[in-house]
Formats: C-alpha cells, structure tokens, sequence
C-alpha cells in the first residue's frame, strides 16, 4: 500500500522492530565485519561510544504478518511476543495468550488427529447387544477424552496441529481456555 502520508508512522516502527532484533556482536562477527570493509550488509555491527561493544541486527528475525482487508493504520509492532497467521479452531477460545509472572506460556506442536477416537480398518466387532454399541461409543469418548486431557494436564496454553480437530476435541479446549489452532 502508498504510505506517503503515515511515513512518520511507518519509520518509527521499522525502526523499532529493528531496534527489536539487537543481538551483541560475537568476536566472529566482528572480524567479518571488519574483513568485509564495507557497511553494507544487514547484519552489520555498529560502534557504541566506548568504542568496544558491537552489535547486529539480523534483518530475517524481522516477520511482517499482512491481514487483508484492515487498514495500513492498524498495523502494529508485537514486542518480545510472536504472532501466528491461523485461525482459532472454535469462536470461545481466547483471541490471545500472555506470559503472567510464574506462568509461561507453553505451546504443543502436534501431529496428530485431535479427533474422536475410532476402531481400526479392519476391526470387527459383533454385537448382539444395543445397549454394548453405547458402552463401545462411551468409551471412545472417553479416550479422546483422556487424550486431550494429557495435553492439557502439560499445561499447554496454545496447541497446534498440522491435522484435523473435531468438536468434542475443541469443547474441552474451549472449557480449558485454550487456543487451538489446526492445520498449521
């Protein structure tokens, strides 16, 4: 987008998200830097006054996140934090997690169904009894149940999974407070 008439806007947070990325220079570094002879890279060390503490600025630590439809205004600079582009699995959980002081916040990666927990292909099972259909399905509640209830007993505040999450699996996050996000 032009942002001609919010350039002071813009400047101050490129700015501020660089100033975000300092790193202090290791001694490798700085010899490369000093062997390069030039400023040009992105990641050059600059002088402080006392003239002996370097620093870079590694511009690839930098993500910009584009949400379309919002207006170039609303964007802001998330500081000492990270930002994930994916949807929440179910509208009551958070919109966002903090750290709190003692509580970190702590994130599961999965590969994995979070979905009700199914017979094999393969399996067969008879049954003469209707009232033994309705242990077989209690019981495969009740192991999804204990599933989703290891990743919570982790303390997992944000799960993430590259598969599917059904809507029993999503109830028991939204009851915990967790964000799910699937298909990550």
């Amino acid at each position: 987008k032009i942002i001609g008439k919010e350039s002071d806007f813009f400047s101050k947070l490129a700015v501020d998200a660089v100033k975000s990325v300092k790193m202090n220079a290791t001694a490798a570094d700085v010899a490369g830097y000093d062997a390069m002879g030039s400023s040009r890279s992105a990641e050059a060390a600059v002088v402080v006054p006392n003239g002996k503490q370097r620093f870079k600025y590694p511009l690839s630590a930098i993500h910009i996140l584009k949400a379309h439809g919002k207006s170039s205004m609303d964007s802001h600079l998330i500081g000492g934090g990270f930002a994930i582009n994916a949807m929440r699995a179910a509208q009551g959980m958070p919109t966002f997690v903090e750290s709190s002081e003692g509580n970190t916040v702590k994130i599961a990666m999965l590969d994995m169904n979070l979905q009700r927990h199914r017979m094999g292909m393969g399996v067969q099972v008879i049954v003469k009894d209707p009232a033994e259909i309705e242990r077989i399905k209690k019981r495969e509640m009740d192991i999804t149940r204990e599933r989703i209830r290891k990743i919570i007993d982790a303390g997992a505040n944000v799960v993430l999974t590259t598969k599917g999450v059904d809507d029993l699996c999503m109830k028991y996050f939204v009851e915990a407070g967790i964000i799910c996000a699937r298909r990550c």
